[in-house]
């Protein structure tokens, strides 16, 4: 992962960043924030191999988009289909959060979202940081494989 970012009202402390992740299965993200950003923008986009989908989380929008990219005799063509809403529970997620912890603590079954999954955002995090201090230095990131219902998911 590679953060980059600018510190424009305190020294040091970044108003503005740019975080690219890159994982081991060829998959990348990148995380632009800033809060002197002159919109209010909440904004998640998946872009998959068939469709695409995209929520705003300021409109509370999830749409998915009939869009991809076809080879047509060896070049890329892109393919652009119509947006259809999807809805969606508006419950809180905070609130959501809080009674999945409830509901583990009653039935003694593990919580959807641990420690050692908190920690793992923490790392994150803290890499994020670093690469950030080091002016957009990539970290990299230990790869952790862990078991969680039953599957097995590599880091």
């Amino acid at each position: 992962m590679a953060a980059y970012g600018g510190s424009y009202v305190q020294p040091n402390i970044a108003d503005v960043t740019v975080t690219q992740l890159l994982f081991d299965n060829g998959v990348r993200a990148h995380i632009h924030v800033s809060w002197l950003h002159p919109f209010k923008e909440q904004r998640l986009v998946v872009i998959g191999s068939q469709q695409m989908a995209s929520f705003d989380d300021v409109a509370k929008r999830l749409v998915l988009y009939d869009q991809r990219i076809e080879l047509k005799a060896a070049e890329p063509v892109p393919i652009q289909g119509h947006g259809e809403e999807v809805p969606f529970a508006s419950d809180e997620p905070l609130r959501l959060e809080c009674q999945a912890f409830l509901e583990a603590l009653h039935t003694r079954r593990p919580p959807v979202t641990d420690g050692p999954s908190g920690l793992r955002v923490l790392k994150v995090l803290q890499a994020a940081q670093r690469s950030l201090i080091m002016n957009g230095e990539p970290v990299q990131l230990p790869l952790e494989t862990l078991r969680a219902n039953g599957l097995q998911v590599t880091l």
